[in-house]
């Protein structure tokens, strides 16, 4: 496991205080989802340890004055969604006025730790100092310009794949969207392409901590992605936009616990200088922990695409063929690696391929998966009607395969029967990517 250490700037950074017998007290907030613990030094005696979250008493002004306080964070990179780290450190007295305050954002390695290292001095301010000089406690942020790597966790098939029936599943299993990826479906064909971003992730949030994240039962911000589509079929191109969410999830009480008993843990040891973190220890903590977020006991997710196509290859000549709206659930029994989805979805069609110049669709259908390791198989059903043409009825069947080689790399193949009637044998294979270096930094 990899640490990456900040120095942070100014240094030594100023902290003026008016009232001797004030007393201090520090808080230091782990933003981005992160975990992170802390370790606070005076003139190299330790006085805090821990979770600073919430402001904790470090001395009084007599105490503290001219000495040197260095802070030490340690920041564990569990987000799925971005690397960012970003901490809050808040220096204040007994009555909550604020002496010090600054935002420190930083890049962590993959799967990895960033290490803050600050020192800060107290100065008592006299009156005349206030008169003639003013007040100035302002440090500034580092490495404004620290592109990042993005975590594991597989870049979902485009909406717009879906809409056009060429996604490996038509039943989307849950995922979370990379800040940035890009699908290659038919790779080996090249039948089509989607670009996708989640753009919540695109600025870092400092007050969202791990547990905040966690425990929001409505994870619509965090989990919206907005993908474009570009699909070559025989005779037409196929354009579409789409986006996804996820408008609901909980983890139970018995994984909601397990989370903090894990998180608890991962501060623990992440209150140490890093020459002295169990790296081993830390890195089993982290695949626990992420291994759980990855894991909702229960999940609603919606999505939305539109498409339209063109025989010419030429946006002039781009008409509109579909829409379409789903809503899908998901259920873990157990919160393990056995899961089964069940989806239901509206189309309009509007002279699209096999169908009738205007239909209504109606999908239903479920998905059953089951996690290996690095291996996911999954089985799914799909009954289509025509509300349109009551004659009409369609159904697709699949087994899809999908294996992660690594954080940012899956391949996935499906193999089944495809809706209509002539050419609906599904062989599929398809890579999904995730990048983040084109697109967020830390700043």
């Amino acid at each position: 496991m990899e640490i990456k250490k900040y120095k942070l700037k100014p240094v030594p950074r100023l902290v003026n205080v008016l009232n001797v017998n004030d007393n201090i007290f520090l808080s230091v907030v782990i933003g981005n989802g992160q975990i992170g613990g802390n370790k606070v030094l005076l003139d190299g005696k330790l006085i805090a340890k821990g979770n600073l979250s919430e402001p904790a008493f470090i001395g009084t002004v007599p105490e503290l004055a001219e000495k040197e306080i260095q802070i030490e964070t340690n920041v564990l990179d569990v987000n799925a969604f971005t690397n960012v780290c970003v901490i809050t450190s808040t220096i204040l007295n007994q009555e909550n006025q604020v002496l010090f305050s600054k935002i420190d954002h930083g890049a962590a390695p993959e799967s990895g730790i960033v290490n803050f290292s600050g020192k800060y001095i107290l100065n008592i301010l006299t009156f005349l100092f206030l008169l003639f000089v003013g007040v100035t406690t302002d440090g500034y942020a580092q490495n404004n310009s620290e592109e990042l790597t993005f975590q594991n966790l597989e870049t979902p098939s485009s909406p717009g794949f879906i809409l056009l029936d060429e996604a490996p599943a038509s039943i989307e299993r849950p995922t979370t969207p990379q800040g940035f990826g890009l699908s290659i479906i038919g790779f080996f064909q090249g039948t089509g392409g989607a670009m996708e971003f989640a753009p919540y992730w695109l600025t870092s949030h400092p007050m969202l901590t791990a547990e905040k994240m966690t425990s929001d039962n409505f994870p619509v911000l965090y989990n919206l992605s907005v993908s474009v589509t570009s699909v070559k079929a025989e005779d037409n191109n196929y354009l579409t936009g789409g986006f996804r969410t996820r408008v609901y999830q909980s983890y139970g009480k018995a994984q909601s616990e397990k989370l903090r008993s894990i998180k608890k843990e991962i501060e623990n040891e992440l209150s140490e200088s890093p020459e002295d973190l169990d790296l081993k220890k830390i890195e089993e903590l982290r695949k626990e922990y992420v291994g759980v977020t990855e894991k909702p006991v229960f999940n609603i997710d919606i999505a939305g695409a539109v498409g339209g196509g063109s025989v010419s290859n030429s946006f002039d000549d781009l008409k509109f063929n579909r829409w379409a709206a789903w809503l899908t659930l998901n259920f873990r029994p157990g919160g393990d690696d056995f899961y089964f989805t069940v989806l239901s979805r509206y189309l309009n069609n509007k002279n699209f391929e096999d169908y009738t110049v205007k239909a209504d669709l109606a999908d239903v259908g479920a998905r059953l998966n089951y996690d290996i390791d690095r291996f996911c198989l999954s089985l799914e059903y799909i009954q289509r009607l025509d509300m349109t043409e009551s004659i009409y009825n369609d159904n697709r069947a699949a087994v899809i395969g999908s294996y992660k080689f690594s954080d940012n790399l899956y391949i996935t193949s499906t193999f089944g029967k495809n809706f209509s009637g002539v050419n609906n044998i599904i062989a599929l294979a398809g890579i999904n990517f995730g990048f983040s270096r084109s697109k967020v930094k830390a700043f």
